[in-house]
């Protein structure tokens, strides 16, 4: 019929203010339903006794009754403290109630941070903003998230901006996520996080260039920690894969190039001099794959990583958020 059609055609049309209000409401329908997979996910985890963190429930009831009496722990506390209500006049509130189900999967690793996320992710600072779109996905990977939370949350002016592209290579982020007692700098298990932060927009910006050589660097993290290299190298990071750096070489070898090399980031001005160079790829290259390495890794002189066509040029590409 034409009446129905002249209706939908208008609250189609660009310059009717309900479209604005049916595309919001889309969205919150998609968020709803993706947060509620989510919770169903996890309590099919908990079913099967699927991974080491779902082992100690016995069965679902129990799980359920664990997160109940956290939600009201949660929500005692807020009444006790009603300073912290006060956080939640941030604009993004509103946007959590599609998060909801999601959110009761996880009230139990949430339990010990809320006073800390009030005040630093809400709180009208507008973190919530940036964050509300992947919520889901944090709290679908929150097992894995949890044990750094307090650190992120004390970073979260930095990291909250990119919050998608970092979320996207989780996993190759998670392996840098702890270092060794033997491996630290300055005593901290995030020394390395804390070097690369004053320069997160730079390699943010690269993930997808840097993402293959993650793997790759994680053994030589203690070389790379000492005498603040990472501060020294990272300025000029983008220079290099700006000019098309792919060769995995380097970070396979980060450890010869260092030792042979690495007093020349303590020379001032040589890395921007060095890195202003056009060859400087083919430099890096021929220098990782020629130089002595027995002086370096003794016995093991011989052993190299295999990582031929494991990453391809698609391999984690990531979409503007």
């Amino acid at each position: 019929p034409a009446y129905p059609v002249a209706i939908l055609t208008d609250l189609l049309a660009e310059d009717n203010p309900a479209k604005a209000t049916l595309r919001h409401l889309g969205r919150s329908m998609n968020r709803l339903t993706t947060s509620t997979q989510v919770l169903m996910r996890k309590l099919y985890r908990v079913k099967e006794r699927e991974g080491p963190r779902n082992r100690h429930w016995n069965s679902v009831s129990e799980f359920v009754d664990h997160q109940r009496k956290s939600g009201v722990r949660i929500v005692k506390g807020l009444v006790e403290n009603p300073d912290r209500l006060r956080h939640l006049a941030d604009p993004a509130t509103p946007t959590l109630v599609a998060h909801v189900p999601a959110i009761l999967a996880r009230l139990d690793k949430l339990e010990d941070h809320v006073a800390d996320i009030l005040e630093r992710v809400l709180n009208n600072s507008r973190h919530l903003h940036a964050i509300e779109p992947y919520l889901d996905e944090i709290l679908d990977r929150f097992d894995d998230i949890e044990p750094h939370l307090s650190w992120i949350l004390d970073n979260i002016d930095a990291l909250a901006p990119y919050t998608g592209q970092l979320l996207r290579h989780i996993d190759s982020l998670l392996v840098f996520a702890d270092t060794e007692e033997h491996e630290m700098s300055k005593g901290s298990r995030y020394d390395l996080a804390e070097q690369l932060l004053p320069h997160l927009e730079t390699y943010v910006s690269q993930l997808d260039a840097v993402g293959p050589h993650l793997i790759l660097l994680r053994p030589h993290v203690p070389l790379l920690l000492k005498h603040n290299r990472i501060a020294k190298i990272s300025p000029y990071i983008d220079r290099l894969f700006a000019r098309g750096y792919t060769d995995l070489s380097a970070s396979a070898n980060m450890d010869v190039l260092l030792y042979w090399f690495g007093w020349s980031l303590r020379i001032p001005g040589l890395p921007r001099l060095f890195f202003s160079l056009p060859w400087s790829p083919r430099i890096v290259s021929f220098l990782a794959n020629r130089m002595p390495k027995r002086f370096v890794r003794g016995p093991c002189s011989g052993i190299s990583c295999q990582v031929d066509n494991v990453y391809h040029d698609g391999w984690n590409k990531m979409s503007k958020a």
